[in-house]
């Protein structure tokens, strides 16, 4: 995703929140408002990519349990809770559901 995609969704919210026609309910704060716009949009473009990561880290940990396991695999094996570990970790600080 570029940047500057980014930047007009961002910037479109934050015309939204300052617009003197008041289109943000009375009493509501235009930062968090707009965060909370974002977090929304973002969650959406990032699930399903974030989800799959985490779907073939899963199989790839599978197979080479499959295929003999940590006596065969066992650098590899432990590279890959790492990974799977680092996704956990991801989804937390971004926000996302658990799958």
């Amino acid at each position: 995703m570029a940047n500057a995609e980014v930047e007009a969704v961002l910037a479109h919210w934050i015309n939204e929140a300052l617009s003197p026609i008041g289109r943000l309910a009375e009493g509501t704060d235009p930062a968090a408002w707009v965060a909370s716009r974002f977090a929304e949009w973002w969650h959406g473009r990032i699930a399903d990519s974030f989800a799959d990561a985490e779907r073939a880290a899963s199989a790839v940990r599978d197979e080479m349990i499959r295929l003999g396991g940590w006596s065969s695999f066992g650098e590899a094996l432990h590279e890959v809770t790492h990974l799977t570990e680092a996704l956990g970790d991801m989804r937390g600080l971004l926000g996302l559901p658990e799958e």
